[in-house]
C-alpha cells in the first residue's frame, strides 16, 4: 500500500503537464480514475505508457450533456480534483470552484492553466512551447543566433512539480481545517519558476563580453564544457574551480599552450583566444577513448561525467541501483521496463504500479462504484456520454 492509499483521485486532465503531476501521485498509490475524451490518441503519444500507468479509465464524452451527471458524482466523491485544457485553453470541467465547494467541501481541485486568469493572455493558446518561447525558455545558447528550441517540456515540468508542492499542501491544510480549497498554477508560473537561465528584473542588452562563461551549446567555459572523445563518447569537465582547471590542463597535456594563450594559472583567457583554448582542448580530448580520459581524471580527481543519450538511461547502474527501474506488463506493449517511483516511503513502499489503462478499460466499473445501475450505464452509453 502506497503512501496516498485510500485517497481518491480524478485526472481530467489532457496537456503535457497534467499526465506528469498524475504519475508522480498515482506512483503514491491513490486510487486514481482518468477521464479519457474519445478518440484523442493519448496512448499514442511517446512516454505515456509512464504517464499514464496506475489508474483506471473512463471515456467521457464531455460535449453530451449526459456527461454533466458522471462528472458531478466522480466531483463528489473525490478527494482531489485535477483538471488542466487541452490546446485550445478551455476548462475541461464545467464548474468554477464555488460551485465544486458546495458539491464538496473536502475537495481538493488543482487547476492548470496556460496562463492564468486574468490579463491579456488568458484566451491566448495553452501549448506548452509556444508558452516556451513567449516567456523566455528557449532563450539558450545555439549553434546560430537567436532562439533554441528545447525538446524537453519545461513550462510543463514547471507547473506539474509546483502543483504536486500545492496538492500536499492543501491537503496538509485540510486534515487540520476540514475543508478543501482551490488551488492553481499555470504553464505560464511552470516557465519562470524552473526556467533554466536567469531570470533578472532588469538585464541590459547587448551583454557586456561573456569571456570564458560565453554562450555556447557545448558548455559555459572551457573546462566546464562538453568534448567529444575519440570513441565517439562524451565527456563533460566539472572543472570550474582554478584547483580543478589546473590538474585538468596537466591531465591533457595542454599547460604550455593554453598558458601561451593567457589562460590557466588563476588567468581567464583573453576574449579573442577564448576559440583557440576551446580548439586545443577539443582536439586533444579526440586523441584518447572516453575510456582512456575516465581513467586518468579518476586517478587525479578531476570532476568529469559522462553525457549519456536517453536509451542508455535505464542501464547505468545507479539508476538500477537506486530502483528506478521497473518492469510493467503493458496491455498494449507487452513486458517493458519504465522509470520506477522517483521517491520511497520506508513505511509505504508501494508495489510496481498498474499499467496505462486502454482508453475507457474502467467505463462500466467506475460508473457502477459512482451509483449508476445497468439501466443507467446503457442510457449513458447510447446518449454517446461514455464509450
Amino acid at each position: 500500500m502506497g503512501i496516498l492509499s485510500g485517497l481518491e483521485v480524478v485526472d481530467a486532465t489532457y496537456g503535457m503537464a497534467g499526465p506528469l503531476l498524475t504519475q508522480l501521485l498515482a506512483d503514491m498509490e491513490p486510487r486514481m480514475v482518468r477521464v479519457d475524451a474519445p478518440n484523442d490518441g493519448v496512448r499514442k503519444q511517446q512516454g505515456y505508457q509512464v504517464r499514464l500507468r496506475g489508474r483506471r479509465s473512463i471515456v467521457l464524452d464531455r460535449s453530451r450533456p449526459e456527461s454533466r451527471a458522471v462528472l458531478e458524482r466522480l466531483a463528489r466523491g473525490a478527494d482531489v480534483l485535477i483538471s488542466e485544457p487541452a490546446l485550445d485553453g478551455v476548462n475541461p470541467l464545467p464548474w468554477s470552484w464555488p460551485e465544486l465547494e458546495a458539491m464538496n467541501a473536502r475537495l481538493v481541485y488543482c487547476r492548470i492553466t496556460g496562463y492564468g486568469d486574468e490579463g491579456p493572455e488568458t484566451e491566448g493558446w495553452a501549448h506548452d512551447h509556444l508558452v516556451a518561447a513567449k516567456y523566455g525558455v528557449y532563450d539558450q545558447p545555439g549553434w546560430r543566433d537567436g532562439p533554441t528550441y528545447l525538446a524537453a517540456p519545461i513550462p510543463s515540468l514547471g507547473a506539474a512539480l509546483l502543483s504536486l508542492q500545492a496538492i500536499g499542501s492543501a491537503l496538509y491544510v485540510r486534515e487540520k481545517t476540514g475543508r478543501g480549497q482551490e488551488v492553481t498554477t499555470s504553464l505560464l508560473a511552470g516557465s519562470l519558476a524552473y526556467h533554466p537561465g536567469f531570470v533578472r528584473a532588469t538585464i541590459e542588452r547587448p551583454l557586456p563580453d561573456p569571456g570564458l562563461m560565453g554562450r555556447s551549446p557545448l558548455g559555459a567555459a572551457p573546462f566546464y564544457s562538453i568534448y567529444e572523445c575519440g570513441d565517439g563518447n562524451w565527456l563533460h569537465f566539472g572543472c570550474l574551480t582554478q584547483q580543478f582547471q589546473q590538474r585538468a590542463i596537466r591531465a591533457i597535456g595542454l599547460a604550455d599552450q593554453l598558458t601561451a594563450l593567457g589562460f590557466g594559472q588563476g588567468r581567464q583567457a583573453p576574449p579573442e583566444t577564448r576559440e583557440q583554448v576551446i580548439g586545443l582542448i577539443t582536439a586533444r580530448m579526440k586523441e584518447k577513448s572516453f575510456a582512456e580520459w575516465a581513467a586518468a581524471f579518476e586517478e587525479q580527481d578531476i570532476p568529469h561525467a559522462p553525457s549519456q543519450w536517453t536509451e542508455d538511461l535505464l542501464d547505468d547502474p545507479q539508476v538500477r541501483h537506486e530502483g528506478l527501474v521497473i518492469t510493467v506488463d503493458d496491455p498494449v506493449d507487452g513486458m517493458m521496463e519504465q522509470m520506477g517511483a522517483t521517491v520511497v516511503f520506508d513505511d509505504a513502499p508501494a508495489p510496481p504500479p498498474a499499467p496505462a489503462p486502454l482508453p475507457g478499460q474502467h467505463t462500466d466499473e467506475i460508473c457502477r462504484e459512482i451509483g449508476f445501475d445497468e439501466a443507467g450505464i446503457r442510457a449513458l452509453r447510447t446518449s454517446g456520454a461514455i464509450a
